[in-house]
């Protein structure tokens, strides 16, 4: 446990310590406050972050990304990754630090979006269980897509090729929900309807949270942390 603290502090503080950080958060701030401007904050709007949820979702998709590509290609670019095989920490420990550092980022990053919905309750009467709901879901596609970007991470050489990984199988999924009914029939489609997160997404942004879509997220989010895992091990033995 204090080996996954301590590589959480680690690389939470690092997360400070280069430009991308920064980038990665101004980036996100700036989409959220066109799409409030623009979409939220309009004289007859009601007083809702629906659209902002929905935005995010696309949004983290990239974002959380640039977070995790470098958690395990840097380690094994500085050559720190032979040295951690080689010490008594588990894998487990590691990747999870890895994990949780990220997790620490993303409610950073999410942190300041709260002063929009201070404007809300300003100038509207906005629905605070709505919101906790759409907060709720977007902590947990941020968990899904970190974990998909550390494992991204493990298998690649290549910061460039893990982030490319980790947004694109979003990508095609989110594009086969388009196609699928079209190539296949809708019967394919109704197969994999149920393991599109951004269906299960909309139910957080109008304030339902179904225990069956908490379910899977956090059982997608932790096969990925159990596959980075598992890779990992692998290498260590070999």
């Amino acid at each position: 446990m204090k080996t996954c603290s301590a590589i959480a502090s680690r690389d939470f503080r690092a997360f400070f310590l280069f430009p991308s950080g920064y980038v990665v958060i101004a980036l996100f701030l700036l989409g959220n406050s066109i799409v409030f401007m623009g979409d939220v904050f309009v004289q007859g709007q009601p007083a809702t972050m629906r659209s902002i949820f929905d935005f995010d979702v696309v949004l983290l998709l990239f974002l959380c990304p640039a977070i995790t590509m470098r958690s395990i290609c840097e380690e094994r670019r500085l050559g720190t990754l032979e040295l951690i095989s080689a010490s008594p920490a588990s894998v487990a420990s590691f990747v999870l630090g890895k994990f949780l550092s990220s997790l620490a980022a993303l409610v950073v990053i999410l942190l300041p979006t709260l002063f929009l919905v201070v404007l809300l309750e300003l100038y509207g009467q906005p629905d605070y269980g709505e919101i906790a709901s759409g907060y709720l879901g977007l902590l947990l596609v941020g968990s899904m897509y970190l974990s998909s970007g550390i494992l991204a991470s493990v298998i690649s050489g290549s910061q460039t090729i893990a982030y490319l990984l980790s947004v694109f199988f979003f990508v095609l999924l989110s594009l086969g929900r388009e196609a699928l009914p079209a190539w296949t029939g809708p019967d394919a489609w109704s197969m994999m309807k149920p393991f599109d997160p951004f269906l299960r997404m909309q139910d957080f942004t109008i304030g339902l949270i179904d225990s069956s879509n908490v379910l899977f997220f956090l059982l997608v989010t932790s096969w990925f942390l159990l596959a980075s895992i598992a890779v990992l091990e692998s290498e260590r033995r070999s």
